[in-house]
This record gives C-alpha cells, sequence and structure tokens, in this order.
C-alpha cells in the first residue's frame, strides 16, 4: 500500500488564505514564476494543518527523515540507510537515499537515476512503492554487459508553503520559481546539481547517462529540471540525458492563491530533451480537458497546467521538444489510444489510479511500465 502518495492530491476542502499560508500572490514574472523560491514551513511560520487522519500523521512522521528502507511487507526489504544528510546554503537540513551497484566506480562508471516523490511524499516511496531498487542492481541501463545496473538517488524534497489555493503546504519540489536562466537559484534545482556533480565527481555516476523520473509534485519537477539542465550544464558542468515521469504534465503553468493562470512563463522555454510521460486513463493530474472539467464539476480542484493532453500538445507547439512520447494506461495496466470518458471517471477512481505506480504491482496487473520507462531512458544517452 502507498500510504504518503495516496493522501497526496485528495481534495480538500479550501479554508481561504490566512496569515502564513500562501505567499504574497503578487510577487510573479511571466519569464521566472515566482519571483522567490516557495517559503519553507517553519516553527514561527508552519506549514497549513492538513485534515487530521491516520494517513497524514504518517506523512507528517516521513517528511524529515527517510529511513532509506523497504517498510511494506508487500515489498521486497532493502536497506540502503541511514540517509545522507547535509546543509544547503539556506541552513535547511536536507536529505537524501542512495544505492550503488557493486563494483560501481571510476573504472566502471554507472547511470545515475534520480526519482523525485510525490507531494507529502518522502525519498522512501522508492522502496515502498516502486520497483526500481529491485531493478538497480542488474538493469541494463548502460547498453554495456560489463557495467550492470545503476546508481539510484531518491531525493526528499522540503516542507513548504505551496502557493496554490487548495491548501497543500508540506513536503514538495519547487516548481514555482523557474528562472531556467540561472536555475539554480531554485533551492531544489540547486540540491539536485549539488547531489549529480558530487556523484560524477566522485566517479561513480555516467555524465552521459543522467536520468530523472518523478511521481506526481516529483514528475513535475522532473520535467522542469531535465529542461534547464539538458542544454545548460549543472556547476559541475553535467546535463541531464532524459526523463521519464509518471502522473505529471506541465511545470509551467501553476497558479499562486487568487491568481488565474497567473505565474505561467510567457514564453515557455525550449529544449529537445527526450521525455516520456506516462499517465493513468483516468487520473487526478487529468488525462484530458474533458476530464478535467469533470473532476473539478465533483469538487476536485485542479491546478492549472494538471491536464497530460494539454501539455503533451504544448510540447510540440510552445516547448518545441520533437523528443516526447506519450502513454496511456488504464486501471488494469493496459496501455490504452484514449482516455476515460468524464462519465467513467470520479473522483475515487482518479485519486486509486493516482497512486499507483506504473510497475504492476500496485494495480495487481503484473504489466511493468516502469522497464519500459527505463528502456526509454538506456536509448537516450548523450552519446
Amino acid at each position: 500500500m502507498l500510504v504518503v502518495a495516496a493522501t497526496a492530491c485528495l481534495p480538500v476542502p479550501d479554508p481561504g488564505p490566512g496569515p502564513g499560508e500562501v505567499p504574497d500572490p503578487a510577487a510573479c514574472g511571466p519569464s521566472i514564476g515566482a519571483t522567490e523560491p516557495l517559503p519553507l514551513c517553519t516553527a514561527a511560520d508552519p506549514c497549513v494543518e492538513l485534515p487530521s487522519t491516520d494517513d497524514r500523521d504518517e506523512i507528517v512522521e516521513a517528511w524529515d527523515a527517510p529511513t532509506c528502507t523497504t517498510t511494506d511487507p508487500d515489498r521486497p526489504a532493502f536497506d540502503d540507510g541511514p540517509a545522507a544528510q547535509w546543509t544547503d546554503t539556506d541552513g535547511v537540513v536536507r536529505s537524501s537515499c542512495l544505492f550503488a551497484p557493486d563494483g560501481a566506480g571510476p573504472d566502471s562508471r554507472r547511470p545515475l537515476v534520480v526519482f523525485l516523490h510525490g507531494a507529502f511524499g518522502s525519498a522512501d516511496n522508492l522502496y515502498d512503492a516502486t520497483s526500481l531498487r529491485s531493478k538497480a542492481p542488474d538493469f541494463d541501463l548502460s547498453g554495456d554487459s560489463s557495467r550492470p545496473g545503476f546508481v539510484l538517488l531518491s531525493v526528499q524534497g522540503r516542507n513548504l508553503h505551496w502557493p496554490t489555493a487548495d491548501p497543500r503546504d508540506g513536503a514538495h519540489h519547487d516548481t514555482f520559481h523557474r528562472d531556467l536562466a540561472a536555475p539554480s537559484g531554485n533551492p531544489d534545482v540547486a540540491n539536485l546539481d549539488r547531489l549529480i556533480d558530487g556523484l560524477v565527481a566522485d566517479g561513480v555516476a555516467d555524465p552521459e547517462r543522467i536520468f530523472v523520473t518523478g511521481w506526481s509534485n516529483g514528475g513535475f519537477f522532473a520535467q522542469l529540471y531535465a529542461i534547464a539542465r539538458h542544454e545548460t550544464a549543472t556547476p559541475g558542468g553535467n546535463q541531464v540525458a532524459a526523463a521519464a515521469v509518471y502522473s505529471a504534465a506541465d511545470p509551467f503553468h501553476g497558479a499562486r492563491h487568487g491568481e488565474d493562470p497567473s505565474c505561467r512563463l510567457d514564453p515557455y522555454p525550449t529544449s529537445d530533451v527526450p521525455l516520456f510521460v506516462v499517465g493513468r486513463a483516468c487520473d487526478l493530474v487529468a488525462c484530458d480537458a474533458a476530464q478535467a472539467t469533470d473532476l473539478e464539476d465533483d469538487g476536485v480542484p485542479l491546478a492549472p497546467g494538471f491536464v497530460v493532453e494539454t501539455w503533451i500538445d504544448d510540447l510540440e507547439a510552445q516547448v518545441a521538444n520533437p523528443n516526447v512520447d506519450r502513454r496511456i494506461v488504464n486501471g488494469f495496466g493496459a496501455t490504452v489510444d484514449v482516455c476515460t470518458g468524464p462519465a467513467l471517471c470520479g473522483p475515487a477512481i482518479a485519486t486509486l489510479s493516482h497512486v499507483r505506480w506504473p510497475d504492476g504491482v500496485a494495480d495487481g496487473s503484473g504489466v511493468d511500465h516502469e522497464e519500459d520507462m527505463l528502456d526509454f531512458l538506456r536509448a537516450r544517452a548523450t552519446r
């Protein structure tokens, strides 16, 4: 069971703005989105309290303390703990989980896959909700049998005041501050830069095979980061080769509280970074515009940019990216050609679909789209 992600996008009542709930909604610019990084939740200005449930209590406990171990008894048991921790330039303690295959080193560098969890999630979602850790020791991501497996990095988000109308304060990756002329001004971009550059400098990661993947908020951020760091290198000189994400759409079209459409970038950045966007036929990140309208009519607050079909169209029309693949997966794990009709996609089904990573385990189908996501990445190394 995926407890953390299962509650990540559940609709909750909008109590209206309150002290500390959202940043200044006027602080937005079309070229960079939010003019400053999203503010942190602190003891003096805590995250807005969401409806209290046992599930949400578990989420709060996991926000700052990934264990880097499997806790779901239905998943293979792994223990990569304790989490690596460091303090960033803003004084925030950051955390991540890392696995490297046997033999990885300067004489046998391995591809790097970065996993980014969803809203309210944890780096531990890698272990309890995906099959990536099971594949990491042996999966051929390099095309070279002498270098089996891949380095796997799972990055913990920060507790942020999230600026949308529906209350979503908590663990996220900041997709609102999007100054792609100076990407490192976003602390979450800078944090990922630091981790990637360190793994390459240590001789563990292959700089020609740096890949990102993510789920929900992590999928939005993974695409933002891939676009930011495909042509423009990190401070250490590294670039993202490709990204494959699940249940995510447009990272450049988020709305701040009280604004419509608000922080959408104008113009969009252009990029040819290879992207593989996998989503369910019925999902809280809506499959198409008709589904989005119906979900909103049913009380699900969808932010602008939460329609996959529109984002795929915009990748061609606005981002000018010819290297995009899309896959629609139904609730039984099968690949389909069309989104579920509005009459058959209500909030309950959309929520259930959203929280089932497409490895064939969570939905019980046995159809492993995660393997196809990795195959997509393997075929798109920078050399």
